[in-house]
């Protein structure tokens, strides 16, 4: 293999690292209903470290990436046709900070910060969720449902073809997602699945073509209520897929990792309130991310 070939590859093994932070993971108890034409706006830090390992045939022998991810997102729900639907836009912004360790072209630590694409989001109740006034919301009993969403990322983001770190992809994304949810007593169980569908990037790394395979994923939550203001959930999320190709050659890339965490949601006034959530991989195929998110975020709601 080339060296110039061989870049290829191992950029190509960075950007999947950066995936994440472009992408948007559910938290528990995110598709339950609300009331309609109720304003969300929420806050999001993420603090994410990667350790994530290279094949030792490539430049890059080890790479670790810490990451400080900050996430505007508001929210609108509506009703159609007696269901409860939703609009949503998140603008993410990040500063990344990444080093090689051992790298045959690659030495010391890059930094890159600046603006993520712009996603936008519409979700609409499938069943279990009717569109509510607030008068009827209170007296309404949670029932089981399901909700299907679709996630667009725009090419929005910060993105230079010569850098080796871009906040932004340059190309678009679609996800379609199904979430589905059922109480059991004092307990939710939520199951999501969803699907990432890459669009191409005609400027990857220069004037090269990236192209992706669809990369698939199903979370799992079950959470408890300890009261109305408060509640603790264990979490899981499997992925699969998402092999990249460069100008034509597949990189042999594929993802296969299973991540596991926790979270605990509160209110602190019935209009205010957060969330904090841990994420780390337990099990990835082998030059999959390996990645550990802590998150915290605020929310307000009128």
């Amino acid at each position: 293999m080339g060296s110039s070939t061989a870049r290829k590859v191992s950029v190509t093994a960075l950007t999947l690292v950066l995936t994440p932070l472009a992408g948007w993971a559910d938290n528990a108890r995110d598709w339950q209903n609300t009331p309609a034409d109720l304003n969300m706006l929420f806050g999001y830090y993420n603090r994410v470290d990667s350790n994530t390992p290279i094949d030792t045939s490539l430049p890059i022998d080890g790479l670790s990436l810490n990451a400080d991810l900050y996430i505007l997102r508001y929210a609108r729900s509506f009703g159609i046709d007696g269901r409860n639907s939703a609009f949503e836009i998140l603008q993410p912004y990040a500063d990344i900070s990444a080093s090689f360790d051992n790298a045959r072209y690659f030495t010391g630590t890059k930094h890159n910060g600046g603006m993520g694409d712009t996603q936008l989001v519409f979700a609409h109740n499938i069943f279990g969720g009717p569109a509510l006034s607030k008068e009827e919301f209170a007296k309404w009993t949670p029932e089981t449902f399901l909700t299907a969403a679709l996630t667009v990322t725009t090419p929005t983001g910060d993105y230079d073809k010569n850098r080796v770190i871009n906040i932004g992809a340059n190309r678009w994304v679609y996800k379609p997602e199904l979430g589905f949810g059922t109480p059991i007593g004092p307990t939710w169980l939520e199951v999501n699945t969803m699907v990432s569908l890459f669009g191409s990037n005609d400027e990857y790394q220069g004037n090269s073509k990236l192209e992706q395979k669809p990369l698939y994923a199903i979370e799992g939550h079950y959470s408890y209520d300890f009261n109305r203001a408060l509640w603790a959930s264990l979490d899981a999320t499997y992925t699969r897929g998402g092999e990249t190709k460069i100008d034509g050659d597949w990189q042999d890339n594929k993802q296969e990792s299973t991540l596991a965490g926790a979270s605990m949601g509160f209110m602190l006034t019935p209009q205010f309130g957060g969330l904090l959530a841990y994420t780390d991989t337990v099990t990835e195929r082998k030059g999959s991310p390996d990645i550990a998110t802590w998150t915290l975020r605020m929310q307000y709601v009128w």
